[in-house]
């Protein structure tokens, strides 16, 4: 979502230096390190976060034409979950439980015998279902080391930090006064006076 179509709202980062001078080859090897894995029920995680191509969710593997355009880089953020309701597994969960005592002719369960049955019945549930996706757009002006990012919830903006940083070994930091301020190469005696300064959020989150 963002990008290219949809919502023209955008959260805006500062990359804080220079991509390296091969970056192309560099960048395609480490996009496609961190790009999206897809889940299984068997996984441990219920959730699954990656890069992929910007027009084409289900490609993962990407080559610099994928995701370079003039002097921006393009990707989208995919970030799949398993969702299942919590009184859905405790149900399901206990029923199982109740039906181990029976066929085993026990009165009560230890923890690694709860914990077996957790995990399929978990896995059982996630076979009935699909993760649910999202998509969110990034792009990086190379020029101007800013980066749109195209969701203003908090934790999508954690994982794309840390996502981001992981992938280009760069440090990224959401826009503010204050970095606003050097960004522009204001006074240090005006660009001081910013640094205090605490960004306050006017969008309803949704993760």
């Amino acid at each position: 979502m963002g990008a290219l179509d949809g919502s023209l709202t955008y959260r805006l980062f500062f990359v804080q230096e220079e991509p390296p001078e091969n970056w192309q080859n560099v960048f395609a090897e480490q996009i496609n390190m961190h790009a999206f894995e897809e889940l299984t029920p068997d996984d441990d995680d219920d959730e699954s976060i990656g890069w992929v191509h910007i027009e084409r969710p289900l490609q993962t593997d990407l080559s610099v034409e994928d995701f370079k355009y003039d002097h921006y880089i393009n990707l989208a953020l995919r970030r799949d979950r398993y969702s299942i309701p919590n009184a859905l597994k405790k149900a399901h969960i206990a029923e199982a439980e109740e039906d181990f005592k029976l066929r085993n002719d026990k009165e009560k369960l230890s923890k690694y015998e709860r914990e077996d049955i957790e995990h399929m019945v978990v896995k059982q549930l996630r076979e009935k279902s699909l993760p649910k996706m999202q998509l969110i757009d990034m792009s990086w002006d190379l020029r101007t080391g800013r980066v749109r990012f195209w969701s203003h919830a908090n934790k999508n903006g954690e994982l794309f930090q840390g996502l981001f940083m992981d992938t280009f070994q760069l440090d990224i930091m959401p826009a503010s006064p204050y970095v606003s301020a050097v960004e522009q190469g204001l006074a240090p005696e005006r660009v001081d006076r910013l640094e205090t300064i605490e960004p306050t959020n006017f969008v309803n989150e949704d993760e």
